[in-house]
């Protein structure tokens, strides 16, 4: 199997035609037909149902599918990490972890900013949860973190700086009782069920809950823990329960959710950027101050 087969097979998943799929890869209508079952006799299996009116994916070849666009992906994450080692482009490679709320917050901007004044550099991104961003700092798979509110861990263990500064504000289903309110103390909503972030991807995250509760003087029931910001958004608006996240998280898509200030217990977060304390690089120092700069006119 060469990716070959797999851009020919991804083209065909989304056509859902042979010749439609061949056109778009400007090759021959024979050719993409060869390439799928030479894929399917590799397999074993049948990954489309034929019929008059086209092609559709079989149960196997929905997975496959996915499974196939990840490898693509990454072959493409791979051939842009290698041009980094091009001698005549002398290009420096300059890999960043982020959480969600980073991209459209700060890094979107500070990273055009960086890319007219630094165009020696590659800038990477892949986005982590903070316990990944942790465990890449450390292990070197990436050289800078947009970690979000920093644990006391980070804070030991690597250099930190703050990029800006967000409230913690309450997330509700836009239609809860209290959606149309302008502010909600925290205690209001002792009866409702909470949703929270794993604390396998977010360290500590039951700590700050649990502190927060107890300012309220509530004790509610945790529901659901989800692996991601997007995901938790998702679950709010699904009607699964409230839930607390950073305000600036409300520049993610949303549908279904309203965010609400919170008035008490109130809560500033500070989201940070983290480094290895070894690491003296001129272009990690400077992404980080044009992200500054960016963060504080937000």
């Amino acid at each position: 199997m060469e990716l070959r087969h797999l851009r020919y097979f991804v083209m065909t998943a989304e056509e859902a035609n042979i010749s439609r799929a061949a056109a778009r890869l400007n090759v021959s209508q024979p050719a993409v037909s060869r390439q799928i079952k030479d894929l399917e006799e590799e397999f074993g299996i049948d990954l489309f149902v034929r019929n008059h009116n086209g092609l559709s994916l079989t149960e196997a070849g929905s997975t496959a599918l996915v499974h196939a666009k990840e490898v693509l992906r990454q072959a493409a994450t791979m051939t842009e990490a290698m041009q980094s080692f091009d001698s005549e482009r002398e290009r420096i490679s300059l890999k960043v972890g982020y959480v969600s709320t980073a991209l459209p917050g700060f890094l979107g901007e500070g990273m055009r900013k960086f890319n007219h004044a630094y165009d020696n550099v590659c800038v990477q991104i892949y986005e982590m949860s903070p316990r990944e961003q942790r465990e890449a700092l450390l292990d070197g798979s990436i050289d800078l973190g947009l970690i979000g509110e920093p644990s006391p861990a980070v804070k030991r263990e690597f250099e930190v700086a703050t990029i800006k500064k967000t409230e913690l504000a309450i997330v509700l289903p836009d239609d809860h009782r209290l959606a149309g309110r302008k502010v909600i103390d925290l205690a209001e909503l002792k009866d409702d069920h909470f949703l929270s972030l794993h604390e396998k991807h977010f360290p500590e995250r039951p700590e700050m809950m649990a502190s927060l509760f107890g300012k309220a003087g509530i004790n509610p029931r945790i529901t659901i823990k989800a692996n991601g910001l997007s995901e938790l958004l998702g679950l709010v608006g699904s009607g699964a329960g409230v839930a607390m996240a950073p305000a600036d998280l409300n520049q993610l898509p949303h549908s279904g959710v309203v965010f609400v200030k919170m008035r008490k217990p109130k809560l500033t977060l500070f989201f940070s950027a983290a480094w290895r304390k070894s690491e003296k690089s001129e272009v990690v120092q400077a992404l980080v101050e044009m992200m500054k700069k960016v963060g504080t006119a937000v």
